[in-house]
């Protein structure tokens, strides 16, 4: 990358550590895009706000700043340029509605929000497109945004984000698509620069056109101040942070450390899975059998679990999301049978699943189910299997009581555990919730390039549910009686 050195009369002890990286991308022609994550009270925002504010008037160009929503404009991202601007005591901008104009018509700092779609026309003009929250934008924004940002040297966006969830798009169908190369995390001949060594990081990817950058607060000298003095310790943030650390552990991780976590927002339908007590590091374990249970729905994916019990422990130890065009079943079963391939897995295999997609098709010439076909993939594969799909699904509110009970008490002596490899079912695990009848809400939403209407959480819960009902029929069953007669079983 370019080496370059900022003119101008401000002190560095003024600027955060992300600062001096972030203002040598802005000028490196070779850079196209600059990601910057992170956790809670860590400055991005505002540390962005004075890099362009400073870099727009040296070089003379102007910046488009987006948020998801027009309203939270002012409350938000202009009003950090703002407080950046009277930080750095600058006169260069006027403030307008929705613009600071620079005084000389050269450099200017634009605002819009994209709930119209038609508000990215026009961006050609601008070299840098900072997207502010970037996890509140949809794919597809996005995309229209890079078609449209052409035609000037430099041109590149610049998107900030907090990683609330591991199943954002910007992780699955970008970042974790590429490969990375770690950067110092300092720039060399400036004491000012150094990033947290233990929980920051700066990479480039392969292709040399992006840098991705992780931040937490203990970047922000003005929450834990410098470590040679100066600065501002803020230690009702820091109180704060260490609060969530033994009380909330999950949004420690999340907003302290900056780590890709799962939001719960109440009304959750499995109330007492509890990812800091439910969720380990799980290997798959070469002397036990494995159970795999499905959930056949096509969108977004067709459902594959895989279980092992060790003694009384139910484990998920792997999990595999089928998507387009992996999801019907031929192609899905060819992905389960890779995966037990690659672990030599020779053993019977357990099918477990949702007992609508045994009936027969009638699309199908030979009539023939979700199921016969998945099963029949597996036999030709070699595998011994044994179908413990049951007659009828497991009713949904006393099935999930049930799971809850396990969850909390351990009921039985049974417990769960999820692989933190099975990241796609936490997420489902955390996010499903709750009706009013205590089933399981399930919410509809359509994807605006393919037009599909598809239940996008659920299908991991609903798998669970059908494998660990089946799994423990006869607990499952005496739980259901507990209080009223069940006919034909033995309590």
């Amino acid at each position: 990358m370019a080496n370059y050195t900022p003119q101008y009369n401000f002190s560095k002890r003024g600027f955060n550590p992300l600062f001096w990286h972030i203002l040598p991308l802005l000028r490196d022609p070779k850079i196209r895009y600059i990601k910057v994550e992170g956790g809670s009270s860590a400055a991005k925002t505002y540390t962005i706000c004075q890099a362009l504010l400073i870099d727009g008037f040296q070089n003379e160009y102007s910046s488009m700043v987006f948020r998801r929503q027009l309203v939270d404009v002012v409350d938000s991202i202009y009003a950090s340029f703002k407080m950046a601007m009277s930080g750095l005591q600058l006169d260069y901008y006027e403030q307008q509605q929705h613009l600071f104009k620079g005084k000389d018509g050269k450099s200017d700092v634009r605002f819009r929000g994209l709930e119209d779609e038609e508000n990215i026309k026009g961006i050609e003009k601008f070299n840098v497109v900072y997207f502010n929250e970037f996890n509140q934008f949809e794919e597809h924004l996005f995309d229209q945004a890079k078609l449209r940002l052409r035609g000037r040297p430099n041109q590149k966006f610049i998107c900030d984000w907090n990683p609330v969830s591991s199943e954002l798009w910007q992780y699955k169908n970008d970042i974790d698509l590429q490969e990375w190369d770690e950067l110092p995390l300092f720039i060399e001949g400036n004491e000012y620069s150094q990033l947290n060594p233990e929980y920051s990081f700066k990479r480039i990817n392969k292709a040399g056109d992006t840098v991705w950058i992780k931040v937490t607060y203990r970047d922000n000298y003005w929450v834990v101040g410098r470590p040679n003095g100066g600065g501002f310790i803020d230690q009702q943030t820091l109180d704060n942070f260490e609060k969530l650390r033994t009380q909330k552990p999950h949004l420690y991780r999340i907003y302290a450390n900056g780590e890709r976590g799962i939001m719960r927002t109440g009304a959750e339908f499995w109330k007492q899975f509890n990812e800091d007590k439910h969720v380990k590091p799980l290997k798959y374990d070469n002397e036990t059998t494995i159970h795999i249970s499905l959930d056949e729905n096509v969108n977004p994916y067709v459902t594959i679990s895989a279980w092992q019990i060790i003694e009384k422990e139910i484990r998920q130890v792997y999990e595999i999301p089928c998507k387009n065009p992996d999801n019907n079943a031929p192609k899905a079963a060819q992905k389960l049978i890779k995966w037990l391939n690659q672990i030599a897995y020779k053993d019977v295999v357990y099918i477990y699943g949702d007992p609508s997609a045994d009936k027969r098709s009638t699309v199908d010439e030979n009539s023939r189910s979700f199921y016969d076909k998945f099963i029949e993939g597996l036999k030709t594969a070699g595998f011994r299997i044994v179908n413990r799909v049951e007659k009828s699904a497991p009713e949904v509110a006393l099935s999930a009581a049930f799971i809850n009970d396990i969850y909390e008490y351990e009921h039985a002596g049974y417990s769960i555990t999820i692989g933190d490899n099975c990241t796609t079912s936490i997420y489902d695990y955390i996010s499903a919730k709750e009706d009013k009848d205590g089933k399981m809400l399930k919410e509809k939403v359509k994807d605006k390039v393919t037009g599909v209407t598809y239940e996008p959480v659920g299908h991991f819960s609903d798998a669970k549910r059908y494998f660990i009902c089946s799994l423990l029929k006869s607990e499952f069953n005496k739980y259901k009686s507990r209080g009223k007669p069940v006919w034909g079983i033995n309590a």
